[in-house]
């Protein structure tokens, strides 16, 4: 019995965690750049009191992953928008602890006129600061990352990527860390300037998800409630 007690409530637990993953991914279905998350699952084994075992006793949490399946292109017309395609490659970003890296490409000039992402971290460019003249009239990027100010080059984007993504660490809701990138081969990557990359979450599938984790969160406490009634009622005084 106290057995079962276990495997219900480490079901509830992993069900709740499971749960606040769908929701994130829910909230951040239109940020640009979004890679949604999932979790994988261990179920836990133990011997029975009689010496077998084999036995189910329990679930658990076994890792939070990342997916990096690309998102859709959204068309926007903004010159200071801009999505990767043709590898799986990230803009680099210069955060508090050195670089960061994410797909997504909305920026905005900051008053000294260097590229910068919404959240006010500076876009890193080959070989120094990347600075928009404040009198330019146009801003183009070409599809190998050359930045030009009224046809003057400015600078070149830093793009990078990863032998193996997985090893990347969230440092924020579109930004990673945590892995050793490589330039990426010339031509295999091309800046869309005018575009933005959407999140990659597919939103009836996260619903879809949503409602069958709440089945199996509900089975497991109405599990566990019937099991602590019995238990009550045999610890009752006769």
């Amino acid at each position: 019995m106290i057995r079962g007690l276990y495997s219900a409530s480490s079901a509830i637990d992993v069900a709740s965690q499971n749960q606040d993953l769908i929701a994130d991914n829910l909230a951040n279905c239109t940020t640009p750049g979004y890679r949604r998350r999932g979790m994988t699952f261990d179920v836990l084994q133990a011997a029975a009191n009689d010496g077998t075992s084999g036995n189910v006793s329990g679930v658990r949490n076994s890792g939070v992953f990342t997916s990096f399946e690309p998102g859709p292109m959204q068309q926007t017309g903004n010159p200071l928008d801009f999505a990767l395609s043709g590898g799986d490659a990230f803009f680099v970003l210069e955060g508090p602890r050195g670089p960061v890296y994410t797909r997504n490409g909305s920026f905005e000039l900051n008053s000294q006129g260097e590229l910068q992402s919404k959240g006010g971290l500076r876009v890193r460019s080959q070989g120094g600061r990347l600075v928009i003249p404040n009198t330019a009239s146009t801003i183009r990027v070409t599809s190998d990352g050359v930045v030009q100010a009224d046809g003057s080059e400015v600078g070149r984007l830093e793009l990078a990527q990863f032998t193996a993504p997985n090893q990347l660490q969230r440092a924020g809701p579109t930004l990673f860390d945590g892995a050793t990138p490589r330039t990426p081969e010339p031509g295999t990557v091309q800046v869309n300037q005018g575009y933005r990359e959407g999140s990659n979450v597919q939103v009836v599938q996260e619903m879809i998800s949503m409602m069958i984790g709440m089945r199996q969160y509900e089975a497991a406490e109405r599990a566990m409630r019937a099991m602590s009634e019995a238990v009550a009622q045999n610890t009752k005084p006769q």
